[in-house]
């Protein structure tokens, strides 16, 4: 089938600073929305940790996703749970729940609102080898985008018979997707290094 497909970059994101360190959005959806508005319904950042201890804005009626990509810290959810993640482990926690970060650590955050969802899934493929990556949508859900982002390394992967090739930090975000399809992506590790990706999949509930 047909994808709707765009490799983002660094040029495309958007820096934004925060009290404990800096933040990158990479994406937002609808397109023109933003984090600051609050008028998104999803969203994708990267966010580094820069301070031993931090506090989370409140975010009301915003679910987060939230895996560790380098560092390791320890998520204190007050009165609910305490979680340590090293890296490539993650929690998920609701935006208005007092948070507090022990630890630095650069982490991957998924931000969803309304009736939209998602996960992360971690990914890594040994130099010069291919990994195929298939999706099949459960049936009470409405599969609305896959994005692929480069941790570190790269890879290509041929979609639409067109190569998409990626370095470190590129995101790719495939959109309009047919829900009753099962999703199939070769991805090929084109660096001598050790490629780390997260697959972001995001639905309507």
């Amino acid at each position: 089938m047909k994808y709707n497909v765009e490799l983002l970059n660094q040029e495309n994101y958007k820096p934004t600073f925060w009290s404990g360190g800096m933040a990158t959005e990479l994406t937002t959806y609808p397109l023109n929305s933003d984090y600051a508005s609050k008028n998104f319904l999803w969203r994708l950042g990267v966010a580094k940790i820069d301070i031993p201890e931090s506090t989370f804005s409140s975010l009301p009626k915003v679910s987060r996703k939230f895996m560790v990509i380098e560092g390791k810290i320890t998520l204190d959810h007050e009165n609910k749970y305490k979680k340590l993640l090293n890296s490539f482990e993650q929690d998920d926690f609701m935006g208005d729940w007092k948070t507090k970060t022990y630890g630095k650590a650069t982490v991957f955050n998924l931000m969803t609102r309304k009736n939209y969802n998602g996960e992360l899934l971690h990914l890594n493929i040994d130099p010069s080898k291919q990994l195929k990556f298939e999706y099949k949508t459960p049936l009470n859900k409405d599969l609305a985008a896959i994005c692929f982002y480069t941790v570190n390394g790269g890879f290509n992967s041929t979609i639409n018979d067109k190569v998409f090739e990626t370095v470190k930090n590129d995101l790719i975000l495939i959109n309009c997707i047919n829900s009753s399809y099962t999703h199939k992506f070769m991805l090929s590790n084109n660096t001598s290094e050790i490629t780390n990706i997260i697959v972001i999949i995001i639905y309507r509930n």
